[in-house]
């Protein structure tokens, strides 16, 4: 089963990369799938990679798609230090990445799907760029952020603090690496279990984490392509992008896919699913007129890897009518 997983998501992938550092950015890695169709870009979440998107490209018909992995993740440099991973210089990297294919493919995305954190930080990068009014827009197409992170101003402090903290213990833990691959996509699944709706991770895409989110070391343990500190840093420095955006204007076509599920305690879910609802509401009440959230039943957070396939359909759904 685990091999028809990796054959599946290697399917029609290309590995490249765009450096962009003469540009004051980083080497990111992509992958990318398709030669027709509209371009249609994706952005992971936080220690995912460009290749967890493999089980839900594959099953959006008819779309050149590129993901890429972000700083400190996958195939992408690694800067050191908390203040690499602020989601304004991050949402940086979005708008330069999405410049570079735009003109590495002669068109401009269709749309961009972005995961978690990534789709916080390209809000704030394209709310920033609508500030200079003599500096040409980036044309994103439409923005597709599946479940970002809503947090509100608590969550944005000691919330971050604490999400860091813990992440830096486990990579403690971690430190001597997993026996194998496999390992791997096991490990994550325990950590992410108390956060989805279903009992497991889709297969498939806990095989395409495990083969594009880790590596071998010259001793034979399988490491994690994003270090923990990395992904500390990035939990470390979140906004609450509500707030952030209250004074703010995004001219981009904007529709949140919210999960029904809402990371917490059961017992504290219908009132974390009402606080989140809120700060969506408010976010989309900052961009462009006709800007949306949809909400998605049956999935949490990581809805990515526990149904592609429901994600898969969402997405298709949003894309924009050529």
């Amino acid at each position: 089963e685990t091999a028809l997983a990796c054959s599946q998501l290697r399917w029609l992938r290309t590995q490249t990369q765009l450096d962009l550092r003469s540009e004051g950015g980083l080497q990111h890695g992509l992958l990318e799938w398709g030669s027709s169709g509209p371009l249609v870009l994706f952005f992971h979440a936080n220690s995912l990679c460009a290749g967890t998107w493999a089980p839900i490209i594959r099953r959006v018909p008819h779309i050149q798609a590129v993901a890429c992995d972000q700083r400190g993740h996958g195939e992408t440099d690694a800067p050191e230090g908390d203040d690499a991973y602020q989601w304004l210089i991050i949402g940086q990297d979005f708008l330069r990445i999405v410049k570079a294919i735009t003109a590495r493919f002669g068109k401009a995305p269709a749309a961009c799907v972005t995961h978690s954190f990534a789709g916080d930080c390209a809000l704030m990068a394209l709310a920033e760029e609508g500030q200079h009014p003599h500096t040409a827009a980036t044309n994103v197409g439409r923005m597709i952020l599946l479940d970002p992170v809503l947090a509100d101003a608590k969550g944005a402090s000691s919330g971050a603090a604490r999400l860091a903290k813990g992440t830096r213990k486990l990579g403690e833990k971690e430190a001597e690496g997993f026996e194998s691959e496999q390992a791997v996509g096991e490990a994550l699944e325990r950590l992410l279990r108390p956060s989805l709706m279903r009992d497991e991770l889709d297969m498939e895409a806990k095989a395409a984490f495990s083969a594009h989110g880790s590596r071998r070391d010259d001793g034979g343990r399988w490491r994690l392509r994003c270090n923990r500190n990395n992904e500390a840093a990035v939990y470390a420095n979140r906004i609450a992008i509500a707030d952030h955006l209250a004074d703010k204007h995004v001219a981009t076509d904007v529709h949140v896919v919210f999960a029904s599920k809402r990371r917490g305690k059961v017992e504290d879910q219908a009132a974390a699913f009402k606080r989140d609802l809120r700060e969506a509401e408010r976010v989309v009440e900052r961009c462009k007129l006709g800007s949306k959230v949809h909400l998605l039943e049956g999935v949490g957070h990581f809805l990515t890897l526990e149904a592609p396939e429901l994600v898969a359909d969402a997405i298709s759904g949003l894309l924009p009518v050529a």
